[in-house]
């Protein structure tokens, strides 16, 4: 998506929303330069500006925002099954800074949310929990959520558990404040011999990195001793993926984790088909090991 193509689309309909994932709202800030006149003024029109689909990084929305100007910038969070469960401004945001995860806002009205707890081993707890700092699959419950899954009676067990709950496969936290914080998918959880790792709020902190477009922290090797790995997307490397310089790895592991053991650079991290934004990090997980296992360093 362009700007020129979103512009030519707000004209046209007098647009005062606009609603797009990272991915897109990514490559229209890249492509703002060449804007006529009669698009930047559409755009000044818009009073509301939402993105969500995957983690949307501070930096991002701060761009958007001034493509935007008239217009307050949001990321609302929430899935197929419930949307909206919960919501925050780009300011909101920059009061949270960062932390163990991306933090989504607090709940809104009429939402109810809780975490079923993770153990050290990566196992889910039966009870749901909404004390401070617990790690978890987030669990949430409201009138607009799904009432059933059609002909998937095994889905539907799984995500009914307390029944009237829904069981999103995201793992994340709530603050001191009662915001909701996103650390990643259930099943992308690092088990190390220290307990459980939560990507995105590595993942965050190493897209702070100069030159660094965007970042995948992933689990290798066997479940409970996993080790910690970031493949990061740079400016620098070719087609060809390599390992990264120690220059960058020490830039990585301020940032992220001293217990980051290795970094490989990529051109281009795979993502999904309808977002363009969410990381194939169980791919990922596959790829790294093998390349430090002494497999050949091809494109994952």
């Amino acid at each position: 998506l362009t700007a020129t193509a979103l512009g030519d689309a707000a004209v046209a309909v007098d647009a005062t929303i606009v609603f797009a994932s990272p991915a897109a709202l990514a490559n229209v800030v890249r492509t703002a330069g060449g804007l006529s006149v009669d698009r930047r003024a559409a755009f000044e029109r818009v009073r509301l500006v939402l993105s969500a689909g995957a983690p949307v990084r501070a930096s991002l929305l701060r761009e958007v925002a001034g493509i935007f100007p008239n217009a307050a910038v949001h990321t609302p969070y929430g899935m197929t099954e419930c949307l909206p469960v919960s919501d925050i401004s780009l300011d909101g945001i920059d009061d949270a800074g960062l932390g163990d995860g991306v933090c989504v806002g607090r709940p809104v009205a009429g939402v109810d949310v809780a975490i079923r707890p993770l153990d050290d081993e990566g196992r889910l707890g039966n009870e749901l929990s909404v004390e401070l700092g617990v790690v978890g699959e987030i669990t949430v419950r409201a009138a607009h959520a799904r009432d059933g899954y059609d002909r998937l009676w095994h889905t539907e067990h799984l995500a009914s558990d307390p029944p009237g709950w829904h069981a999103t496969g995201d793992v994340g936290h709530l603050d001191e404040s009662g915001r909701l914080w996103v650390g990643g998918r259930l099943g992308h959880v690092i088990v190390t011999e220290r307990g459980v790792v939560t990507p995105v709020g590595r993942e965050q902190a190493v897209e702070t990195i100069d030159g660094v477009r965007a970042a995948a922290v992933v689990g290798v090797g066997p479940n409970g001793s996993q080790q910690v790995v970031a493949v990061v997307e740079t400016e620098a490397v070719g087609r060809s993926p390599r390992l990264a310089d120690l220059a960058l790895v020490d830039a990585v592991r301020a940032a992220a984790g001293q217990d980051i053991v290795a970094v490989l650079e990529v051109d281009a991290l795979p993502v999904d088909r309808r977002h363009n934004s969410k990381i194939d990090r169980a791919r990922l997980a596959s790829w790294a090991g093998t390349v430090l296992a002494g497999g050949r360093l091809v494109r994952p």
